[in-house]
């Protein structure tokens, strides 16, 4: 992971992937296809590009494992992007597509109303944060064949959303706001998997 890291301190290694680099500030149209970005932090005062934003952002087949996302992300398509090992922090990530994405391992911190995620994997992903309210999470977002395996869901909101033939096997909810939810056609949760929170009616065992 730090070598990842520490090559976007290299000039030469960046000066490879200047287009690329350039694309990603929040005057461009970022549009990328088959590129290796994993590792790179992208915040609001990046050494990289000046005001970054992933915002209506169209990435497919983009390694972004181990990164850190702290900027808008909003209204963006994402197809077969890796984000294993990364983190997404307290950014917007409403109204976008994301299908056959990786964010095993990862850390989410997002507000995703109106998203549909789609075919992907959040195995032992965490899903929240720690100490705050319902600040994150989303409202009338959907998942469809996604597998939330050993995933943790904690003080997040996803209210009057759908999971859709998904899998929840040893994942665990912790403080969330689940009110409207709708899981169907689902490997369901148990009651044991909830702690300090309103189980949906639907889940009796």
């Amino acid at each position: 992971m730090k070598k990842l890291k520490d090559r976007w301190k290299d000039v030469e290694f960046t000066n490879t992937l200047q287009k690329e680099i350039e694309s990603l500030h929040h005057k461009n149209i970022t549009d990328l296809r088959d590129v290796d970005l994993a590792g790179i932090h992208l915040e609001n005062h990046s050494k990289l590009v000046d005001h970054p934003s992933l915002a209506h952002s169209k990435l497919y087949n983009v390694d972004l494992s181990y990164s850190i996302i702290e900027i808008p992300t909003f209204e963006s398509e994402w197809i077969l992007v890796n984000f294993t090992k990364s983190k997404i922090d307290r950014s917007l990530l409403d109204k976008s597509i994301i299908k056959q994405c990786n964010f095993r391992d990862s850390k989410l911190v997002f507000n995703a109303d109106d998203t549909v995620f789609e075919d992907c994997s959040f195995v032992s992903t965490k899903i929240g944060i720690g100490t705050y309210g319902h600040e994150y999470g989303g409202r009338r977002t959907k998942f469809y064949n996604c597998d939330f395996t050993d995933a943790v869901f904690k003080n997040v909101e996803f209210r009057a959303s759908k999971f859709i033939n998904c899998n929840f096997t040893n994942t665990t909810f912790i403080k969330c706001d689940f009110r409207g939810v709708k899981m169907e056609n689902s490997i369901l949760p148990k009651l044991s998997q909830f702690k300090d929170m309103d189980v949906p009616d639907y889940i009796t065992e």
